[in-house]
């Protein structure tokens, strides 16, 4: 079973996501912010990083580098409704941009193509 975790300062964000990666059939487990996602990574291993970008403290970015360097065979897909761009990405196969407002089922097509998809 694929391990996620969801990182979101929004708590309603974070309950969808964690109910429609569970009932995908991901273990998942849900952070309030980067920090406690750092934290989490330090006692439990994921496949994949499911973060917003906009966040206070450290954005999904500052997140998605650490992560790089921490747990180099985690995947992450950055969540963000401004218009990001992610050209000039270093991570880029290994992390995806999902666009808000999106349907969760397109949510879950993401990281599935993450996970299984070509290198």
């Amino acid at each position: 079973m694929p391990r996620i975790l969801i990182v979101d300062d929004e708590p309603g964000i974070l309950s969808l996501l964690s109910t429609v990666f569970t009932r995908a059939g991901y273990g998942v487990k849900a952070a309030s912010g980067p920090f406690a996602a750092m934290e989490m990574c330090g006692s439990e291993s994921f496949d994949v990083i499911l973060s917003d970008i906009n966040m206070p403290g450290m954005d999904g970015h500052g997140l998605v580098r650490w992560a790089a360097n921490a747990h180099p065979h985690t995947r992450s897909v950055l969540m963000s409704a401004l218009d990001i761009q992610c050209g000039e990405c270093p991570f880029r196969g290994r992390c995806k941009l999902l666009r808000k407002p999106f349907n969760p089922a397109v949510a879950v097509a993401v990281v599935g193509q993450l996970l299984h998809g070509p290198e």
